[in-house]
């Protein structure tokens, strides 16, 4: 994946400064074959974000590097204002993440979908409606 295709982190107070996620070389190799070359990105704090690219091209690896399933080589990398190093069980109680394929019924309700996750975090009930209501507004 080519580090052209991705925005350039803003520089400021740090390399997570405002960002939801941000990583500056971003790097991953299986043996000698390099998967991630060094790529950059910054993703704003409230804003939505899709990574877009043919087969191959590295996606689901940086995702998996970015929700600490698997390490990067390097680079320094940065989510929720944690870092991936230093602190990936922050990163873990920060974040959630799905794959392309919902694991949930399709035939509930966003709202059901969002009590469901309140129940798995073990939220309490009036917590998790509170939360869902929130999430809603």
């Amino acid at each position: 994946m080519p580090s052209s295709v991705m925005p350039t982190p803003r520089r400021g107070d740090g390399p997570q400064s405002h960002a939801a996620v941000s990583a500056v070389g971003l790097r991953k190799s299986y043996g000698d074959k390099t998967v991630l070359d060094g790529i950059d990105l910054h993703i704003p704090a409230g804003s939505v974000f899709a990574l877009l690219g043919p087969n191959g091209a590295g996606k689901t690896t940086a995702v998996k590097i970015l929700s600490t399933l698997i390490t990067a080589d390097a680079g320094d990398l940065h989510v929720g204002g944690h870092d991936l190093a230093a602190a990936p069980q922050a990163v873990r109680a920060a974040i959630g993440v799905t794959g392309q394929f919902s694991a949930v019924d399709g035939l509930i309700t966003g709202e059901e979908n969002m009590l469901l996750m309140a129940d798995l975090h073990h939220f309490s009930r009036s917590e998790g409606r509170r939360i869902a209501a929130e999430l809603l507004e």
